[in-house]
């Protein structure tokens, strides 16, 4: 079973005692692939070249490829993604607030006009651009200008102009109120974003599909070769990971980045709680095809002891969330 464990790790690239090499490498995959889909963003909405965008795509890549551990490697995906996202965001806008006020100024009509008035841009229902000009300020050309811009194609929230005495700006409390609404809605994604991290890091219940494995000790024989040990459970975790599971429990008890398996005399200890045995209940969420092929090795290193290993694939598995 030693030689096993060795023979394992060495094609894996994985650690016996534990998941965090794994739980790191998902990190990591996770922050590249965000930077991309920034670095896309960035380039769809014409900001890539901004100092401030290119500025904050480097702190967020040297951020999250620096962190040494899974949990520095999400905690900072959040906080400098977030400020990535924000910089983009606010960029964007800019370029187009910049793209409005250069139209808008070139009117003639807009410079000789006396008194006040509002213009509203903003997207309407069939995603086309849309100029409300009630007090007919704009030309016709402007306003074809405004709606036909590639830039303003990129509009996600109305922009509301005034226009006084020839003189054009943004009207303040509007911008307020757009920054209100964009705080509220970007702290609901970061709390769903949030709440899918600590799923998937094992400090929030977790629900799919998967296996669930119950491994029992040889009936006939006697002998601490023939029944589970700690390392038999890890080589079953280490497969299950390597395998694609996003989230494994054994007995109860839900495994994060530090967890321990290890035997205490005849008791199993799991998060240095003991769990039942024979069977040991193993539940896994990923694809279930996938992780009950996995097992397969497994499965017939621990037949040579007589260890039985049933694995059942099921459409929902739920995992718990760990327990201090």
């Amino acid at each position: 079973m030693a030689l096993n464990t060795v023979f394992l790790a060495r094609n894996l690239g994985l650690y016996e005692f534990g998941g965090e090499a794994v739980e790191l490498k998902k990190a990591k995959g996770m922050a590249v692939i965000l930077l991309e889909y920034y670095e896309h963003l960035a380039g769809q909405l014409g900001v890539s070249k901004s100092p401030l965008v290119r500025n904050a795509l480097a702190e967020f890549r040297f951020e999250t490829e620096s962190a040494p551990t899974a949990q520095e490697t999400m905690s900072a995906i959040l906080y400098y993604g977030q400020l990535l996202h924000e910089t983009i965001v606010k960029e964007s806008r800019r370029r187009q607030e910049k793209e409005v006020l250069k139209i808008i100024s070139s009117d003639p009509g807009v410079k000789d006009f006396v008194g006040r008035a509002e213009v509203v841009i903003r997207r309407s229902r069939d995603g086309k651009i849309e100029v409300v000009d009630q007090s007919g300020v704009l030309s016709s050309k402007t306003v074809s200008m405004l709606k036909e811009d590639p830039i303003l194609q990129n509009l996600s929230s109305e922009m509301r102009i005034e226009i006084s005495n020839g003189k054009i700006s943004f009207l303040t409390l509007d911008l307020l109120e757009q920054r209100l609404r964009k705080l509220k809605a970007e702290a609901l994604s970061l709390k769903a974003r949030l709440e899918a991290l600590e799923s998937l890091a094992g400090f929030a219940p977790l629900e799919g599909e998967g296996v669930v494995i119950k491994v029992y000790d040889a009936r006939k024989e006697e002998g601490e070769s023939y029944i589970i040990h700690d390392s038999d459970l890890r080589d079953i975790v280490n497969e299950l990971f390597a395998a694609g599971a996003i989230g494994i429990q054994i007995g109860g008890e839900r495994l994060i980045v530090n967890s321990s398996i290890r035997c205490v005399g005849p008791v199993i200890l799991v998060n240095h709680r003991p769990i039942a045995v024979d069977p040991v209940v193993i539940k896994a969420v990923g694809n279930p095809d996938v992780l009950a092929s996995a097992l397969k090795l497994i499965e017939q290193s621990l037949k040579l002891f007589d260890i039985k290993l049933e694995v059942k694939k099921e459409k929902r598995v739920r995992l718990v969330a760990y327990r201090d």
